[in-house]
């Protein structure tokens, strides 16, 4: 009897392990024998389990280590450091890229690579209008905010952004309140792309404030599970999206009117650009639902990046007097050379930051190794050898370049100074690159270096839990 136990419990242990293992390689199975044809040629790697693939595996990294270093690990010690690897992410057959040179190759490709986000991703961001976008209409899109990209063209915005700085350091401090430093460094740069994007100006106030509130709502959906269903988190950062369309709606109605009746009159914002321009006079029309999904695409990243930024790099120069003390001599300098010591920041003077750069580059490098590069194959696509079908997605994750002790010594620690020699390496890729990087890369530095300009020089936290993590900092601000 004693024996047939030990057999009965055996057995099961080697049938429950015989199904893992089978479970475990059939995604891997499938995609093999689906794309088996001369015609593919897929990187070696691990397709995880059916329907999830290899998510677990990737949250519980995220969660250990933050920079996913466990995750990318598994893949080139198993399969060797050929820098692609199959595997099965956000619900599609994907391949994870784990080299700068590849990485650039892919991201650079405009024609054979779209943005490849995760749907449920995408339907957070801004559902595509009925039809879809065409190329005629994506290039258009780009074209028109393009002054958002240049750096030059972000002066006309520059005394905004001052003002906009001042002021909330200066509401900061009146207060003598502690405040949660991340949270409220959010407002000032969604007023600052307000302005941006629609004219804040020109919109009632209660309707800029809908969309702040509703978009946080948003931001939450993103880091939950994304279950469409009330309670969730997920279901209602839909809903909020929903809210937020109808607000754009409202100010696009009143708005063409103004249009039509100032035609040829200069635009200073990205929503009277568009709708100035519906037609790029070869035939391509820009419909509504496209002013739209773009407003709300720039209204999701456009600012939240930017109060982490500067939220971080305070609390870096807080946590290093050395850096800190460095930067503010270069502040101070800046006001010496002046012609006169009534003069207040000018846009030029921006460009005489070197070391404040430098503090970004850093806070850039350090902050976003959480963040991952999408792209996805809109045709079967040679890549470094290898032939990967249409619709298979790309990912590379920034932590396993931006962390990486090779090129960056003792990367854990911040060090601006690293930059003195450091040219910026092919690896530094905290807006991604090519065609589709983000176009608010130049605003972010831009009001990066504004805000810490007028903390460094007149202004400190006192924190009240001096331990806790940079976006839970809790301290008041205080005049110098």
């Amino acid at each position: 009897m004693e024996f047939d136990s030990v057999f009965l419990y055996t057995a099961l242990a080697v049938g429950v392990l015989t199904i893992c293992t089978v479970l475990k390689r059939v995604n891997g199975w499938f995609y093999s024998i689906k794309f088996s044809s001369k015609e593919y040629r897929v990187p070696p790697g691990d397709m995880g389990w059916p329907f999830i693939g290899n998510m677990l595996f990737f949250f519980r990294s995220f969660k250990l280590g933050g920079d996913l270093g466990t995750f990318i690990s598994y893949f080139v010690t198993r399969f060797g450091a050929g820098g692609m690897y199959k595997s099965f992410m956000f619900g599609k057959p994907s391949v994870i890229i784990t080299t700068p040179e590849i990485v650039r190759k892919v991201l650079m490709d405009d024609d054979n690579f779209d943005l490849g986000f995760p749907q449920y991703l995408r339907d957070l961001l801004g559902q595509e209008p009925t039809g879809g976008t065409t190329i005629q209409e994506d290039k258009l899109i780009r074209r028109l905010t393009a002054p958002i990209k240049n750096h030059i063209s972000l002066s006309s915005y520059f005394d905004c952004i001052k003002k906009i700085a001042k002021s909330s350091f200066e509401k900061w401090a009146d207060m003598g309140e502690p405040i949660e430093l991340f949270a409220e460094m959010r407002r000032p740069a969604f007023d600052v792309l307000m302005q941006v994007l629609i004219g804040g100006d020109q919109v009632a106030p209660h309707l800029l404030d809908m969309v702040f509130k509703q978009n946080s709502y948003r931001f939450s959906g993103l880091h939950s599970l994304p279950i469409n269903f009330p309670g969730f988190a997920y279901n209602k950062a839909l809903k909020a999206r929903t809210e937020i369309v109808k607000v754009y709606e409202e100010i696009i109605n009143e708005r063409k009117a103004m249009i039509a009746n100032t035609k040829g009159e200069p635009r200073t914002n990205l929503l009277d650009t568009m709708l100035d321009t519906q037609d790029d006079g070869e035939g391509t029309k820009l419909r509504d639902g496209n002013i739209v999904k773009t407003l709300l695409w720039y209204t999701f990243g456009g600012y939240e990046s930017v109060a982490r930024v500067a939220t971080k790099a305070i609390m870096h120069l807080e946590r290093n007097p050395e850096f800190y003390q460095k930067a503010k001599e270069e502040q101070e300098d800046i006001i010496k050379r002046r012609s006169s010591p009534n003069d207040g920041l000018n846009f030029d003077e921006i460009s005489q930051m070197k070391y404040l750069s430098k503090v970004i580059n850093e806070t850039l490098r350090m902050g976003s190794t959480e963040t991952v590069l999408f792209r996805e194959a809109n045709t079967t696509v040679n890549v470094n050898g290898y032939s990967v079908p249409k619709g298979w997605k790309f990912l590379t994750l920034l932590g396993k370049f931006h962390m990486d002790p090779n090129v960056y010594v003792k990367p854990k620690e911040f060090n601006p100074s690293r930059w003195d020699d450091l040219d910026k390496p092919a690896s530094f890729l905290p807006f991604g690159i090519g065609p589709k990087m983000c176009p608010g890369a130049n605003l972010v530095r831009l009001e990066v270096s504004v805000f810490l300009h007028y903390y460094i020089l007149y202004y400190r936290i006192e924190q009240l839990s001096p331990k806790s993590e940079m976006e839970t900092c809790v301290a008041r601000i205080k005049k110098i």
